[in-house]
């Protein structure tokens, strides 16, 4: 018998009427009934701190408990992270938006992307192409800023042919960037080695 365990999404519904734990329980549980999943195979939950998720009456976590003996209950640590984005220093925030920009602005359309490309194989880089970077995951920003990394002398060469001004903040400020980078990545590597 196969013991390893295996994450993937299982499904995706819209709320129709509210946000209640009651709610949010109901429309699981629908779910695994429509698909005759037994709802013993929940071992555990990650969720926000919000009410309707852990509150102790009412919250989705109570419901799940009351028909799910011995599961496990955890704070989101994506979620614990982005917390910790939204907090930055002012200084920091602003160099992170400096990344964004420069990011922007060779991604921000297809002759640029072409060009950076070129560049890129022509300097012999492992990488041809940036990622984005999205306000939705905590996670997004460092896996922008690893790849902004890898290709900072590059970028900077491509900037100065087409925004000096970005180049020239993004130079001064490479300490900045360095710093936030290593905020992101040490903040990656507690959630994933568990140090908290």
């Amino acid at each position: 018998m196969n013991q390893e365990i295996y994450e993937e999404l299982l499904f995706a519904r819209t709320l129709i009427t509210d946000t209640k734990g009651e709610s949010i329980f109901h429309v699981l549980k629908d779910y695994f009934i429509e698909k005759a999943i037994p709802l013993s195979n929940i071992i555990s939950v990650a969720t926000d701190g919000a009410p309707a998720m852990v509150g102790r009456y009412r919250g989705f976590i109570s419901y799940l408990k009351q028909n799910v003996s011995g599961v496990l209950a955890i704070h989101c640590v994506i979620h614990r992270q982005h917390l910790v984005a939204k907090n930055l220093s002012v200084r920091l925030h602003e160099t992170l938006h400096l990344v964004i920009d420069a990011v922007n602005r060779i991604r921000s359309n297809a002759l640029n992307t072409r060009l950076f490309e070129q560049l890129c194989e022509e300097n012999d880089e492992h990488f041809h192409q940036l990622l984005l970077h999205t306000e939705v995951r905590w996670l997004s920003k460092g896996l922008c800023l690893t790849r902004f990394f890898a290709l900072f002398e590059t970028i900077s060469e491509f900037l100065d042919t087409k925004d000096k001004t970005l180049k020239e903040n993004l130079v001064k400020r490479k300490t900045d960037l360095f710093t936030t980078f290593n905020m992101v990545i040490f903040a990656i590597t507690r959630r994933q080695f568990k140090f908290d």
